[in-house]
């Protein structure tokens, strides 16, 4: 049966002179469930690209003994519930817990969600809140979309590029921009990719997806006259650079243009053709 839980995100939130933060992990607490939990995390890559100038020393340091300080906060939770002084005393160790705080690691504003399964949806949460599940390559490519369509509209480009289907045969896929001539064939296309994945896996996959689209335009006969995919690229170096360089040296072979998605003005010169 659905009950009201109650959780909070926790916040890091190193140079307290800007209030800027990254959320690090969610705490719930579900009382009807007999539930009080928590998930952190430890990786640093997003952390140190947020904060540059913080030493990775710092963070890893506080979120252990942060963990640590959780962990009794949970074990205190559950001696509530198990002694038979109920819902009450525990809620208030979680009320404490969340208080307004100056300390590296904050809470926002207790909310609310109802739920039958305090443990999966700490996990949802932790995905969304923390992990950005919701933030797949479409969702990228549709923020990179949208900067585009700004750029164009303002150059009063927008008209001369329309949504299309590429293809030959049943085998299609969408475009957001594109220039076509008199007889509906695309002559200009501007396709966004986003290339910054996390993982280098999907940094290779998704390459790899559009060099087999862009081959299938080849041998159908199908391909634009000239092609621009605006890229987002990852940053430092490591495997992720390794993946995108592999990617974009198998795209650049089909004879796609790549540039930068914040380069308005290579963007602008090829959609002025």
């Amino acid at each position: 049966m659905n009950q009201t839980a109650r959780y909070s995100i926790v916040r890091f939130l190193p140079y307290a002179e800007t209030e800027e933060f990254a959320n690090v992990g969610v705490v719930l607490f579900a009382p009807g469930k007999r539930y009080f939990d928590f998930r952190l995390t430890n990786k640093w890559r997003r952390i140190g690209a947020f904060f540059e100038p913080l030493e990775r020393r710092v963070f890893a340091e506080g979120i252990r003994a942060f963990g640590e300080e959780l962990q009794r906060t949970r074990a205190l939770a559950m001696e509530m519930f198990g002694g038979g002084r109920g819902q009450a005393a525990a809620a208030g160790i979680f009320e404490d817990l969340v208080r307004p705080r100056e300390a590296l690691f904050r809470f926002s504003s207790i909310r609310a969600v109802v739920t039958d399964a305090p443990e999966a949806k700490l996990a949802a949460l932790f995905d969304h809140y923390v992990e950005h599940a919701f933030a797949t390559h479409e969702y990228h490519e549709a923020l990179i979309e949208r900067a585009v369509r700004g750029v164009l509209r303002r150059e009063g480009l927008v008209q001369r590029f329309r949504p299309a289907k590429l293809g030959s045969g049943g085998i299609r896929f969408g475009v957001p921009f594109a220039e076509l001539d008199e007889t509906g064939r695309a002559r200009r296309v501007i396709k966004p990719m986003h290339l910054a994945h996390d993982d280098p896996i999907r940094i290779l996959d998704h390459g790899s997806q559009w060099v087999g689209r862009l081959r299938h335009l080849e041998r159908g006969r199908a391909m634009p006259d000239a092609l621009l995919l605006a890229i987002t690229e990852p940053e430092g170096d490591g495997d992720r650079l390794d993946a995108y360089n592999e990617a974009r040296r198998e795209l650049q072979e089909t004879g796609a243009i790549l540039v930068p998605a914040k380069d308005e003005t290579r963007i602008l010169t090829f959609a002025r053709g």
